[in-house]
């Protein structure tokens, strides 16, 4: 026989339990951030393509297996979580939309080709706290997005970096 005090304490221990799921579950969905660039990607054999961040490769990639690349490619990116960049649509690989790539595979190229200063931002807004500066033409490697900003790295040098700096083509510069 349970006391009412034990079936109380039932309860609560339930609603705490559900409440810190629902909690995560916020959380979650907070850090996915939207997004919208693109950007070539970097890897030596092929690219491992996977369900979802933290997921399971589905496939190994190479644009070189497709006949209507010469070089390499890229991707348009339309979500993000910290370390990880969620495929957008593409007309060339529309089977791709919607999986993952982890970070680490993906880079940008700065078009400050006569030495001009970017700045990188503690926050994705012109306005915010200057992190660092870029002086000259850089490839730096993405960590996250939103919106049209990006968050980069090279060498320990992080921030924010808006998508009028980027350039897309790894093949040629973009002026």
């Amino acid at each position: 026989m349970v006391s009412a005090c034990g079936e109380s304490k039932k309860k609560e221990l339930i609603n705490s339990a559900e409440s810190v799921s629902k909690d995560l579950s916020e959380t979650k969905i907070s850090i996915l951030n939207n997004c919208h660039f693109e950007t070539y990607v970097k890897y030596t054999d092929s690219l491992p393509i996977y369900d979802n961040a933290n997921g399971q490769i589905i496939k190994y990639f190479r644009f070189e297996d497709n006949s209507d690349y010469d070089f390499g490619g890229g991707f348009l990116f339309k979500n993000s979580e910290l370390g990880w960049l969620q495929i957008g649509k593409d007309e060339y690989n529309p089977e791709l939309e919607n999986y993952w790539i982890k970070s680490d595979f993906v880079e940008v190229g700065t078009n400050n080709y006569n030495g001009q200063e970017i700045s990188l931002r503690k926050e994705p807004a012109m306005d915010s706290e200057i992190t660092g500066v870029i002086i000259e033409e850089s490839y730096l490697n993405v960590l996250n997005c939103k919106n049209d900003w990006v968050f980069v790295e090279k060498e320990g040098n992080k921030g924010w970096l808006s998508s009028e700096y980027i350039c897309t083509n790894s093949e040629t510069n973009c002026n």
